[in-house]
């Protein structure tokens, strides 16, 4: 009979609120943005894009920062911190500088957190003990579910101003979860100086399979920009339907995510990372094309369950390729590299490419401009699955 990993257990809940958050950070915040700070759509992508330059510099610092700490919890506590303070200002900004500026703080110190995270889980959960990797991030993405059908809810109750409030109160949780994680002291004979640290955070590239992985995935990932950007408010100005109702389909394509995590992951853990990838790359190409036809309702739901492929796949293989390359000491730099060097610039890309296509007012059909960065990603990650098995680097003394 498998054990309770406590451990595991306090970084799943610290994982499961950063996702009841990002349910109402990725598709709602955008919303209230524009209806309670005026943004536009063409401000809305620049601050994204410019988040996203802003990571490229930021994740690197971070993790150079946080590689040198004696406790893995330190950069969760921080950026959680951070990104509190953030959402605080912005609820009482007047100036659109001021709240472009605490969006763009917001926007880069939460998605830095989930490599943290992400690592964490990877890391603490074991498949002898409960829970496992597949079923804490399943639950993870279940979340992702409550947070978005909650904001949705919340939007239809009292109006826009319910978005700030889930955030704040899912993200006052997580700071809370984070400081209840299990101490993790790193302890190392020596440690080299920051510089050092950076330097060496920047030389991980150098590996071909990690460049391919990284860029790869990245390009395949910001694919999903319209779609988190506009997707919600799209649905509700064309379909007519309720924010609620929308939230609801926005959610139904995370739960098959969260099946596939917690069903299907554990039963194919013999398939290469590399596969999973392209796998997921197909199908984020299969799913943008149908997008862009601008489906009716009933369409829609059968097109929601491609998220499967199109997140869960390429996420799948990424996480698992990222342990495999560099093991647990490295991952957690590893995953900001990748999220600092590969995702963040090609989703700026790409949420800067979304706003200024929602903004010619051509709706759904705004779905063909991602066609392009998921195209460029799937050959890469076809490179990287023509390649040889890769062997993990060996842990640092």
């Amino acid at each position: 009979m498998a054990t309770m990993n406590v451990r595991a257990v306090r970084a799943m809940i610290a994982a499961c609120l950063f996702y009841a958050a990002f349910g109402g950070l990725i598709q709602w915040f955008p919303i209230w943005l524009i209806e309670a700070r005026g943004f536009t759509g063409e401000q809305l992508g620049l601050v994204i894009s410019i988040a996203g330059i802003g990571r490229i510099v930021a994740g690197p610092l971070t993790s150079a920062w946080a590689d040198g700490r004696r406790d893995r919890r330190a950069p969760i506590q921080l950026l959680s911190a951070i990104t509190l303070m953030a959402l605080g200002g912005l609820w009482f900004s007047n100036s659109f500088g001021v709240s472009f500026a605490l969006a763009f703080t917001a926007e880069v110190t939460f998605w830095a957190l989930i490599a943290f995270l992400e690592a964490a889980l990877l890391r603490l959960c074991r498949p002898d003990a409960v829970p496992s990797y597949g079923v804490a991030r399943g639950l993870a993405s279940l979340s992702f579910v409550v947070g978005n059908v909650a904001t949705g809810m919340l939007v239809d109750a009292i109006g826009t101003d319910g978005i700030w409030w889930w955030l704040a109160l899912t993200i006052t949780g997580l700071l809370a979860a984070s400081l209840t994680m299990a101490a993790e002291p790193v302890a190392r004979m020596a440690e080299p100086p920051f510089a050092q640290r950076l330097s060496q955070g920047f030389a991980m590239v150098k590996r071909p399979e990690f460049a391919l992985l990284m860029f790869g995935c990245g390009l395949i990932q910001a694919g999903h920009q319209f779609y988190y950007i506009f997707g919600t408010k799209l649905w509700i100005d064309e379909l007519g339907i309720s924010a609620t109702a929308a939230g609801w389909l926005f959610a139904f394509g995370v739960i098959v995510e969260a099946l596939f995590l917690m069903l299907v992951a554990p039963r194919i853990e013999h398939v290469r990372p590399s596969a999973l990838m392209l796998v997921g790359g197909l199908g984020a190409l299969l799913r943008w094309s149908l997008m862009a036809t601008s489906p009716s309702l009933t369409l829609l739901i059968p097109l929601q369950a491609l998220h499967a492929l199109s997140f869960a796949c390429t996420f799948l293989g990424a996480m698992r390729g990222i342990q495999l390359l560099w093991g647990d000491d490295r991952t957690p730099t590893a995953q900001m590299m990748f999220m600092a060097l590969a995702t963040a610039p090609a989703q700026a890309l790409a949420s800067w490419i979304a706003g200024r296509v929602f903004d010619t007012g051509v709706g759904s059909q705004g779905y063909v401009a991602m066609l392009a960065p998921v195209a460029v990603g799937t050959f890469l990650v076809f490179l990287l699955w023509r390649r040889p098995e890769p062997t993990a680097v060996p842990a640092r003394a």
